[in-house]
């Protein structure tokens, strides 16, 4: 279009910048060797780096990080961070950025590193992914739920109005390392929320995952992979970054990794009073969602009961809490906004795989409380069901 000046003038322009997203999730046991790489890694050297650690963190672990830093002349800002789901908060935002800044972050050579559980995972990331429009973050996962779910993608988020995770932005972290060092200061329930999620990758996509929980010795639970398991742990992680690499940024909102969050937030989000740590909530929509499988026939008779039992062996509730079917219902409704309008529900169909649907009434929901609240023994013998191993009743000692 020509205008008055004489000049050529274009009324509509199309930008494309493509940036490719890369970053590494790497075991670095023991966490605070003498390499150049891992935690003094993403930032100069001498130099400054920001930590934020999880409150629920043992305070020897503290001092041991800090001393790290100083005796490589790394000089260091601290703030510790009240862990829990609580955390997920814009008060906690305003004084981790409030905290960015007095340190004097530098945009690009100061990474902040985030130490802690999942809750604190995302609302360090979230800070550190709004301040500067984006600095520099390491994550070093200190429970069992952090170290296969929370640290390795690249979503942060904190909670907001009641809804949970309805804040937050992708950024992916410079780093993951990973040490289960951590897990020895956890109590069994934070060890057993974290197998939820584990369960989750399992029975949604990969089959021989669940086998192997199934067949998972009484002695990894009691060390609490400390020194047992760690190819469980490798498993869970391969198939969870399966899944997220061709899908990073959730172009396809269809998504096998959203089995376990249709419902669980009812469960997360109501705990004042049950207390359900976010891997049982996980644990708790998996039963559900299996007893609507079930009704579908996506699941059959034996598929359930292993379902179940595993839950059971593990040391999960296997049977579904009195249900208020009128927040489950509201949770499938913001679930739907949050996919795009659709319901996407992923069900397990049949062991290590997902359908997904999208006409899920709500009495037909209803229906399924009633199956998932039932006893397992009102429903058909199962006779592949391998037997139940019984979990040590360790008191939780953690809160992180």
């Amino acid at each position: 279009m020509m205008s008055e000046d004489g000049l050529d003038r274009a009324r509509r322009w199309v930008v494309a910048a493509g940036s490719a997203v890369s970053y590494e999730v790497r075991v670095a046991e023991p966490l605070l060797g003498d390499s150049e790489g891992g935690l003094l890694s993403c930032g100069e050297l001498p130099g400054r780096r920001f930590l934020a650690i999880d409150s629920g963190v043992p305070e020897e672990w503290r001092e041991r990080i800090v001393s790290y830093f100083g005796t490589h002349d790394v000089e260091c800002g601290l703030t510790v961070v009240h862990g829990g789901e609580a955390c997920k908060s814009l008060e906690t935002i305003t004084a981790l950025l409030s905290a960015f800044s007095d340190f004097g972050l530098c945009r690009r050579s100061e990474p902040v590193i985030a130490v802690g559980g999942g809750a604190v995972l995302d609302a360090v990331g979230f800070a550190a992914s709004v301040f500067r429009r984006g600095v520099p973050f390491i994550r070093v996962p200190t429970t069992l739920l952090a170290y296969v779910d929370a640290s390795i993608g690249v979503k942060t988020a904190i909670n907001y109005e009641g809804v949970k995770n309805l804040v937050g932005s992708f950024a992916a972290p410079a780093l993951v390392l990973l040490d289960r060092s951590f897990f020895a200061s956890l109590g069994h329930r934070e060890i057993v929320s974290g197998l939820g999620e584990i369960l989750k990758i399992s029975l949604g996509c990969d089959a021989a995952l669940f086998d192997a929980l199934e067949e998972l010795p009484r002695d990894v639970i009691e060390d609490r992979f400390t020194t047992l398991g760690d190819g469980v742990l490798a498993c869970a992680i391969d198939a969870m970054l399966a899944q997220l690499e061709g899908n990073l940024l959730e172009a396809n909102l269809q998504r096998p990794v959203d089995l376990g969050h249709t419902f669980s937030q009812v469960y997360e989000l109501s705990s004042a009073g049950a207390g359900f740590r976010h891997g049982e909530a996980v644990a708790l929509d998996l039963l559900l969602s299996s007893a609507i499988a079930f009704g579908r026939g996506l699941l059959d008779a034996e598929e359930y009961g292993r379902v179940r039992a595993l839950m059971s062996r593990l040391g999960m509730q296997s049977v579904l809490p009195g249900g208020d079917v009128e927040r489950l219902w509201e949770s499938v409704q913001e679930r739907t906004r949050h996919r795009g309008g659709r319901q996407r529900i992923p069900l397990p169909a049949g062991i290590g795989r997902c359908e997904f649907i999208d006409d899920l009434s709500s009495a037909e929901l209803a229906r399924a409380v009633s199956v998932a609240h039932a006893q397992a023994g009102t429903f058909p013998a199962v006779s592949a069901v391998r037997p139940r191993v019984a979990t040590p009743n360790v008191p939780v000692e953690s809160d992180l």
